[in-house]
């Protein structure tokens, strides 16, 4: 092979070596949409109207999925009651990084995604509430710095209502063992007429004819604290009677 045939075939490759790949994800201008930046904002209605519906439409679909019957059935522990308000958070989060990379470049979702999966796996965040909000609040101050301060307080507002209702039904597992199965049965009762008087809705019980443990999966309302919980279950419960609580 002559040198001249070999310097033409790696002349291509050289040349798009020297490219800056963020130039070639972040895109070109003529294909971003147009919308005012700063507190200038305000001005754009229409752009800021079809945010806003991206928003419901993004709410909508995700409360499919949420609400799904067979999803709503499969519920057993405190860990699936918690994971509608992740699905809403995350689907909002997903539709803020998609709004940011039309209008700013490819770029934006790479370094987001990349953001999250730093918090996800190289911090002590063991609550996944924990992660989702704090990738909330970067993909805020993201947009805030990027001059889309009124799409931030949209999403921002959205999301503060999902954690606010997420925090006012908290999920519940009682697991007891009494003496026998007869007083299992009575104590588990004496519960439910708590709960049922307290307005907490029965999510699932599960008992094994013969055996005396019963477990119950409840979803408090009116935002109880955790000690407020254990206080009510633990008022309606005998002392020698072996009680699991799960919040």
């Amino acid at each position: 092979m002559t040198p001249a045939l070999l310097l033409a075939m790696l002349a291509p490759s050289m040349g798009y070596s020297q490219i800056d790949p963020a130039s070639l994800l972040a895109g070109t201008s003529e294909t971003e949409i147009v919308i005012e930046q700063g507190w200038t904002q305000f001005r754009g209605k229409r752009e800021l109207y079809f945010f806003a519906l991206d928003v419901v439409v993004t709410i909508i679909l995700t409360a499919l999925i949420v609400y799904h019957p067979v999803r709503r059935k499969a519920r057993r522990s405190v860990s699936d009651l918690v994971m509608p308000r992740l699905f809403f958070l995350y689907a909002l989060i997903g539709m803020a990084v998609g709004f940011l990379v039309i209008q700013h470049g490819s770029m934006i979702g790479f370094v987001v995604f990349g953001i999250g999966a730093l918090l996800r796996f190289r911090s002590n965040l063991d609550d996944p509430v924990d992660t989702v909000e704090m990738i909330i609040v970067t993909v805020l101050g993201l947009a805030v710095g990027l001059g889309l301060p009124l799409m931030a307080a949209l999403v921002g507002v959205v999301c503060w209502c999902f954690i606010w209702l997420g925090g006012r039904n908290r999920g519940v597992e009682v697991s007891l063992k009494g003496s026998d199965e007869e007083h299992s049965l009575e104590i588990s009762g004496a519960i439910e007429a708590m709960a049922t008087d307290a307005g907490w809705q029965l999510v699932r019980k599960h008992h094994v004819p013969g055996k005396s443990r019963v477990t119950l999966l409840y979803i408090t309302t009116g935002g109880l604290s955790e000690a407020r919980i254990e206080e009510m279950i633990i008022k309606v419960v005998p002392e020698k009677v072996e009680l699991k609580l799960n919040l």
